[in-house]
């Protein structure tokens, strides 16, 4: 752990090697004062004047006054080490959970998520700012004031480092039985967390089906049983803590009876039992602040680990290999096997597919049928298992991912938008677009119209996930978004599923303009939407059951036109 946290930049080193010996001169003060004490009693004791020891004492005050400076320097300079730590591991966690991208957050839940991304990276701050330079501080300063008292007394010597190395044993002891019970709390943490997180996103759907009680009192199990999981873990730290008081006291008395005994035997002066008495403390302090900082930034121990395994996750490999297109280009589902993670039944079950340059192909299907598998393969969401998808003969593969998903522009049937302003989420896809252009895309959309109406026209926030619009407001948003990318391949995904009728035949006009000149995948439910089609592909089970234009298989009483059928019979 300690090394990953060294070597994520320069800066960050130099930072914590500043901390170190900010951390080492306030030892440096504690130990010179224990001798100057020392010296000042010996005088005393021997009969000499209080002018004696005049130089001894000031010098003490001044030591205590380097000490205070630097005990209030410490805590800002600690907080910007922290900080310049945290913010290093946040950026790289976002990158790489961008880089990642949706299968990964699809194998985990969006609570477990956060609690990585923000909880787990400010659990560290007491890791960070006192554990890790308290490490080589505590080193250093006992092994540096043992040193001396070896020098003073070797029978002496040996009895503190004796003690002083039963300290980090208790560590090692402890973090057996401490490993599993802090793991099941940070379990219990997580779990928490994306639980309550769950039922705030799906408040409206608890109380709909009453069901927010059944929901609470299952929210209140957990809490009781990560309660159960803080006690036990606190035990432990209790029984360490407990355990290292011992030690101290248990290696001051040895030692202290020690010398004493070295003194009646006159084998030692009266300075250097004085000595002994003040330095055994100042040669143990180092190392209780160590166990002091070590379970206050033990808690981040887990946290730590869960964010070192997101960064160690491998990413999708990528190519190199150069696409230059003059037009749309062809796309190429070779004998594709794709299962999802957890499920025994493929997805897509070598599926073959060719889309000619300009051509417009709808996947039609019963839910489940692998349409939406189809795009997600496409932007390389997911890898096939078996088979290759290619763009002009290029294997998806053997693309930069940037470059890839440049081609493509994409009208979900799960519109999202961002916190933010209409503006903003217009210019997701064209940051430099003008507002004539953004004006242009949201007219052709049919969006232009609500949006002026709305209280600030484009400027209007629309609340998280675009909750303060409707449903096919939000899905002309996407549409004129993609009508700003301009992509070469287009992908509709029920691209008019949350539009009204009043609505749909002048947003399906803009989406036929949109498809002209580009090669277009619309995977549809609503089959009224993909008479424009050129081909309809019908899936089932992750196959094509059949394909050709949509007359055609219209007049051929095949799969399509039974779901044709069925489907007007339920609008009826």
């Amino acid at each position: 752990m300690i090394p990953r946290l060294l070597a994520l930049s320069p800066s960050i080193r130099w930072r914590l090697a500043g901390l170190v010996l900010l951390l080492l001169s306030i030892t440096a003060t504690y130990v010179g004062q224990g001798v100057l004490v020392a010296q000042a009693l010996s005088r005393i004791f021997a009969g000499h004047g209080a002018g004696s020891i005049a130089w001894l004492v000031a010098v003490v005050v001044a030591l205590q006054l380097v000490r205070s400076a630097a005990l209030a320097v410490r805590e800002p300079v600690a907080l910007r080490a922290s900080g310049a730590v945290k913010a290093e591991l946040r950026h790289r966690l976002t990158a790489k959970l961008l880089r990642l991208g949706p299968a990964h957050a699809q194998r985990g839940r969006t609570g477990s998520a956060q609690t990585a991304l923000v909880d787990g990276i400010e659990t560290a701050d007491a890791y960070i700012s006192r554990f890790l330079p308290q490490v080589i501080a505590a080193v250093l300063g006992a092994v540096a004031v043992t040193a001396y008292l070896f020098v003073l007394d070797p029978l002496v010597g040996a009895v503190v480092l004796a003690c002083a190395l039963l300290m980090p044993v208790l560590p090692l002891v402890s973090d057996r039985v401490l490993r599993d019970r802090n793991a099941a709390w940070f379990r219990g943490y997580k779990d928490l967390y994306a639980e309550n997180l769950d039922a705030l996103q799906g408040m409206a759907t608890l109380k709909a089906f009453n069901a927010s009680g059944r929901r609470g009192a299952e929210l209140a199990r957990l809490a009781e049983r990560f309660c159960r999981d803080s006690i036990r873990l606190m035990a432990i730290v209790v029984g360490y803590v407990g355990g290292v008081a011992f030690i101290i006291g248990l290696g001051t008395a040895v030692a202290l009876g020690t010398g004493a005994l070295r003194l009646a035997a006159g084998e030692l002066t009266v300075t250097e039992l004085l000595l002994i008495l003040l330095l055994t403390a100042e040669s143990f302090r180092p190392l209780k602040e160590l166990e002091a900082a070590y379970h206050s930034g033990h808690s981040a121990v887990p946290s730590l680990k869960a964010v070192f395994e997101i960064l160690d996750t491998p990413e999708p490999a990528q190519g190199t290999t150069p696409l230059d297109l003059t037009g749309p280009p062809s796309l190429t589902f070779d004998d594709v096997l794709f299962s999802y993670p957890g499920r025994d039944r493929p997805a897509l079950d070598r599926f073959t597919l060719d889309i000619a340059p300009g051509e417009r192909v709808a996947l039609v299907g019963r839910s489940g049928a692998g349409k939406t598998t189809v795009a997600s393969l496409l932007l390389r969401f997911f890898d096939p298992d078996a088979g290759r998808v290619s763009v002009n003969g290029v294997d998806l593969r053997d693309l930069p991912l940037d470059r890839l998903r440049a081609l493509v522009a994409v009208v979900s049937q799960d519109t999202y938008l961002f916190h933010g302003t209409v503006r903003r989420n217009l210019a997701l896809t064209r940051p430099d677009a003008t507002a004539g252009q953004l004006e242009a895309a949201a007219r052709a959309a049919q969006a232009h119209d609500f949006i002026a109406a709305l209280p600030d026209g484009y400027d209007t926030v629309v609340g998280e996930r675009g909750l303060k619009l409707s449903g096919g407001e939000r899905q002309r948003i996407a549409i004129a978004r993609a009508l700003l990318k301009d992509a070469p391949i287009l992908v509709l995904d029920e691209a008019t599923s949350a539009v009204d009728a009043a609505n749909e035949a002048a947003i399906q006009h803009a989406l036929d303009t949109l498809s002209g000149g580009r090669t277009t995948l619309m995977i549809a439910h609503r089959l009224s939407t993909v008479q424009g089609a050129d081909r309809v592909v019908v899936m089932a089970d992750g196959r094509i059951q059949e394909a050709g234009p949509p007359g055609e298989l219209l007049a051929g009483q095949g799969a399509y036109a039974h779901l044709v059928a069925a489907q007007n019979g339920a609008t009826r």
